[in-house]
């Protein structure tokens, strides 16, 4: 078998009784020249165990135990290990379709000359069932930050990223937070570079009780340096106006929730949108303060 080119990344936590279910869907890959990276953030459950059970199939199965840090310090720890062409992440509680490496790996051959980020496909509750929104065009090279702020395409979707451009950043770990968003990492990439973008399904999403998707706004509001950060991403000028104006809201939010000082928070380069609405953003600190915080 040749060199694998895509390694499949999968963070978890106390996911021992949904992990078997993606472990199917990779074992039943029409194309199975992949490695299989396991981050184990912390588990308590059977994990270890169950992985090392998952071990000498098709495929090259990697499991590595870490001090609970959240699933962004579980990626970047991945990002230092992976070496193959692509990455791509898949949560403990999801799975693919049959044909989900042969489909990236094929559209990867027709692109993989350009300087492009990664490629982003679609999610689906089922293989007939698209989450969210479409990419407004199939098989077209766009911008992550265009299509999903600016153009407002909505839900989760499949990216693959290029290993070589993920390893340029890191996500930003502070001590005590176990939550740090994403797309905060995917908007730096495409700050420098576009990717492909491809209206196929080709990963199926549980959204479970307990699971990121679902703590929502709460555990957003225990880790609030980590909401500040992804704040400053959305009020970059590539951003429509009214995107900047919901990030600046929310840093001034999350910058309360932090107990930065009114010097910290009007500061350069965004100190006239964050004063101007500085007492919108405190009246939506109290609001969540109330109803979220207690």
């Amino acid at each position: 078998m040749n060199q694998p080119t895509i390694t499949i990344v999968t963070p978890t936590y106390n996911r021992a009784h949904t992990l078997p279910q993606l472990f199917e869907s990779l074992c039943q890959q029409t194309n199975q020249n992949f490695d299989w990276l396991i981050i184990d953030d912390g588990s308590s459950d059977n994990t270890k165990e169950l992985c090392q059970e998952f071990v000498g199939k098709n495929f090259k199965v990697q499991y590595i135990y870490k001090d609970n840090g959240g699933k962004h310090t579980a990626l970047n720890l991945a990002i230092d290990i992976v070496t193959t062409e692509l990455f791509f992440i898949v949560d403990s509680d999801d799975f693919l379709t049959v044909d989900a490496i042969q489909t990236i790996l094929n559209d990867w051959e027709t692109i993989k000359d350009k300087d492009l980020c990664g490629i982003s496909y679609l999610r689906g509750y089922s293989a007939d069932a698209v989450i969210g929104d479409k990419h407004p065009k199939d098989h077209v090279i766009d911008n992550f930050n265009q299509v999903r702020f600016n153009q407002h395409i909505d839900g989760d979707k499949a990216e693959v990223w290029v290993t070589e451009c993920l390893k340029e950043y890191r996500f930003p770990v502070f001590e005590g937070e176990r939550f740090m968003g994403e797309s905060w990492m995917w908007a730096q990439l495409a700050f420098k570079r576009d990717m492909l973008m491809v209206n196929k399904i080709i990963y199926i999403t549980e959204y479970l009780e307990g699971g990121l998707s679902r703590s929502g706004r709460t555990l957003r509001i225990k880790c609030p340096q980590g909401g500040i950060e992804n704040a400053i991403i959305g009020m970059n000028p590539v951003f429509n106006m009214s995107i900047r104006i919901k990030h600046a809201l929310l840093f001034i939010a999350y910058s309360f929730f932090a107990h930065k000082r009114f010097s910290d928070i009007l500061k350069p380069p965004y100190k006239k949108l964050i004063g101007l609405l500085l007492p919108a953003g405190w009246l939506l600190y109290k609001y969540w303060d109330k109803r979220f915080a207690n």
